[in-house]
């Protein structure tokens, strides 16, 4: 009967180890994963900020066609007295 309770727990024990080293396997692939979400998370800010230049740029070229539309409608008008002097 002794036999047999050393012989369960010596199983025993091997279960904990065995179930010890896989909790600590696990925390360690959570802790890697973690530190790649932390990468991702950086990776995606960069690119955040990266939109946002890109956005502003976009808003500097809209300005800048506005003011070319404003002198195009200019010169058609000037254009236009011209040709009515030139007519008359």
């Amino acid at each position: 009967m002794e036999e047999l309770l050393r012989q369960i727990l010596v199983k025993l024990d091997k279960v904990e180890t065995n179930v010890g080293q896989f909790q600590s396997e696990v925390r360690g692939r959570f802790e890697q994963m973690d530190k790649r979400f932390e990468q991702i998370d950086q990776c995606f800010a960069q690119v955040d900020k990266r939109f946002k230049q890109i956005d502003q740029r976009f808003e500097q070229i809209d300005k800048r066609f506005e003011e070319i539309d404003k002198r195009f409608e200019q010169m058609t008008n000037v254009s236009l007295k011209l040709m009515n002097v030139l007519l008359k």
